[in-house]
């Protein structure tokens, strides 16, 4: 009897019986590859071995009986880290029975991260909190390695080490001795052999994330997945890697080197509006505790500076904006040219038609280069514009801001949303803006008020 075989995408796992040069669902090309239909392995077929305990016989629950149980369990759901910071961006500590997916591009530190994560759990030294039974699984280095590593970020001894790439083994190590909190190392190294592909496929990676979600939730263990991120910025693997987590923990690089940012792109289990700034030293990844102005490292107050205050998720930060506004090189009459970097040049082209239609300003002849520093990434926040367009005619006008505002002050920082209809809203989130400001020193918005934006900046216009 023959086997049957499909064609399966690569990139996002979608199957069809016939080979296309494109896939229908992800639009890749060259990506539908031949596999045997025996590769494709329930899902669900191990849950039966991990629930050997259970009633064979599945009955429904009231949602009563459910929350009785939840609340009668003595061991607790979070699992508390030795920092406020950490237990806040979590959602006040790490959930048991959770599994998220740790993704970033090569060598910004995620093995790195996962051992200062399971360093803060051990350190913990509350009284009222459960201290987790901690195993850090290397599927991509030797034990040798990870020890070298542990070594130099202080990592308690306390915590358990496997090195292993072949999951039934993995199993069977996660069922004898269950511990609390598993970090493995990571999920492309990882192989089944009820699968007949190689490590890192989409069958075996979707494969072994949908028998660990099983021993999960089977388990009560908390699994942290560490994942790759491709050069377009996707999380390698198949896109329904990360519908089957229930969290995804995204690291990645921010302009300036040496920091990194920490944010969930998705989170069951609480907020995806945390944000934590961290940077790269000799002791692993230290927390930003102040990263308003960590990004900047000079203040300067020359032609075509404005400093504006953007909001990054939760995380307030003092942006520096740069502009140079200068002549074509193609004589007069030409058509300027348009660069921005850290915002879209929409909007760019958007700011200055709202400066030429209700300021006068004539600025289609002119060269102008936008730069933004101080964002840990490109942010859409509506909030820059008026600090875009205050560093766009200080540049015109060849004098610092502070002169052509005819303000003393020597850090100020401004905030506010240009309309189309010609007016100058209140920043979102003023409160938190204006006190980060002030925080640092800066003056808020001297002398520039909510209104018309002709009224608002007639002095800059004359």
């Amino acid at each position: 009897m023959k086997s049957k075989t499909i064609f399966k995408c690569a990139n996002c796992g979608y199957e069809t019986p016939k080979w296309q040069g494109r896939c229908p669902d992800c639009g890749t090309w060259n990506s539908l590859k031949e596999v045997s239909k025996s590769e494709t392995v329930d899902p669900n077929s191990r849950t039966k071995n991990i629930s050997s305990q259970q009633n064979s016989t599945l009955l429904p629950q009231s949602l009563s009986e459910i929350l009785t149980q939840v609340k009668s369990q003595k061991q607790q759901r979070l699992y508390q880290f030795s920092t406020d910071i950490l237990n806040n961006f979590f959602g006040k500590g790490l959930v048991a029975g959770s599994l998220t997916l740790l993704a970033g591009e090569p060598g910004l530190g995620k093995s790195t991260l996962a051992l200062q994560l399971l360093r803060a759990l051990q350190l913990n030294k509350s009284k009222a909190s459960y201290i987790p039974k901690l195993l850090y699984i290397t599927a991509e280095e030797s034990s040798f390695e990870l020890a070298r590593r542990s070594q130099r970020l202080n990592i308690p001894e306390a915590i358990q080490v496997l090195q292993a790439n072949n999951f039934e083994q993995i199993e069977q190590v996660l069922l004898s001795t269950k511990p609390d909190v598993v970090i493995i190392d990571s999920i492309q190294t990882i192989y089944t052999s009820l699968v007949q592909s190689s490590p890192g496929s989409v069958t075996q990676v979707s494969t072994i994330a949908s028998q660990l979600l099983a021993i999960t939730k089977a388990q009560n263990i908390s699994v942290i997945l560490i994942g790759h991120v491709t050069k377009e910025g996707q999380i390698a693997g198949p896109k329904t890697l990360e519908h089957l987590v229930d969290s995804v923990l995204l690291l990645e690089p921010s302009q300036t080197t040496g920091y990194r940012t920490l944010n969930f792109p998705k989170n069951r289990f609480g907020t995806t509006n945390s944000l934590i700034l961290l940077k790269m030293e000799e002791s692993g990844l230290q927390i930003v505790t102040d990263p308003s102005l960590a990004l900047l490292e000079n203040l300067e107050t020359g032609v075509g500076i404005c400093y504006g205050v953007a909001i990054d998720k939760d995380l307030p930060l003092i942006v520096e904006v740069q502009a140079l506004v200068g002549k074509p090189n193609f004589g007069q009459g030409s058509f300027g040219r348009r660069e921005a970097i850290g915002i879209k040049t929409a909007k760019l082209n958007a700011i200055l038609a709202i400066a030429e239609k209700y300021l006068g300003i004539e600025l289609k002849n002119s060269d102008i280069y936008i730069q933004l520093l101080g964002l840990p990434k490109n942010l859409q926040d509506d909030s820059l514009d008026l600090p875009i367009l205050l560093a766009i005619i200080s540049s015109l006008k060849d004098n610092k801001l502070s002169n052509v505002i005819k303000t003393k002050e020597a850090k100020i920082a401004f905030a506010g949303r240009l309309t189309f209809s010609g007016s100058l809203r209140k920043a979102t989130n003023l409160e938190l803006r204006k006190n980060t400001a002030e925080k640092l020193g800066f003056k808020y918005n001297p002398k520039v008020e909510p209104g018309e934006i002709n009224e608002s900046l007639k002095n800059l216009s004359n």
